[in-house]
């Protein structure tokens, strides 16, 4: 039995088919043509124009990732610098010495935060931050969306204009 072939680009179509794998035409009934009926072949692909040559220019600086320092802005009023490890609480202080971490203490007069609320990691050009299982919970704002952190203390990449929430608690990042 001799196989059928698209009128369109000439592709051998499947049995009772209704597109044409090789293009994605509709097959009509009738339009396929029969090619040891016919002796039709598909018409020879012009040549494919070569690619134009690429422009090369320097590299655009793009800012990606966080320096080994950044600057916390609290919507309490509190800007603290940040290098390596953290931890962000009312009272992380215990906490922060056990872990080797940088205790921040943030006055939160409607306690939506809790002792030890937030675990914030900053390195190789990451900040990550993890929920140290806080009643209140945390949260990354993107885009106008806010993400909910696990309260595992799992660790979240933050990217560069996302807003930390600690409780209620506005909490923003930016390189020094």
């Amino acid at each position: 039995m001799a196989s059928a072939r698209c009128a369109h680009c000439g592709a051998t179509l499947e049995p009772n088919t209704m597109y044409c794998l090789g293009c994605g035409q509709l097959i009509l009934p009738g339009a396929a043509r029969d090619e040891a009926a016919t002796g039709w072949a598909p018409p020879p692909r012009p040549p494919r124009p070569a690619a134009p040559a690429a422009h090369v220019s320097a590299p655009v600086p793009v800012a990606k990732g966080w320096p080994d320092r950044v600057q916390l802005t609290f919507s309490t009023g509190q800007r603290i610098a940040v290098a390596g490890a953290a931890v962000i609480g009312r009272k992380p202080e215990q906490t922060a010495v056990n872990m080797g971490a940088q205790a921040i203490e943030v006055a939160d007069d409607t306690r939506s935060m809790s002792r030890v609320h937030l675990f914030l990691d900053l390195g190789d050009g990451e900040l990550r931050v993890g929920d140290a299982g806080s009643s209140n919970g945390s949260a990354i704002e993107r885009g106008g969306r806010r993400i909910p952190l696990p309260g595992t203390g799992e660790r979240v990449t933050v990217l560069r204009g996302d807003v930390l929430w600690v409780g209620d608690v506005r909490v923003e990042a930016a390189p020094l």
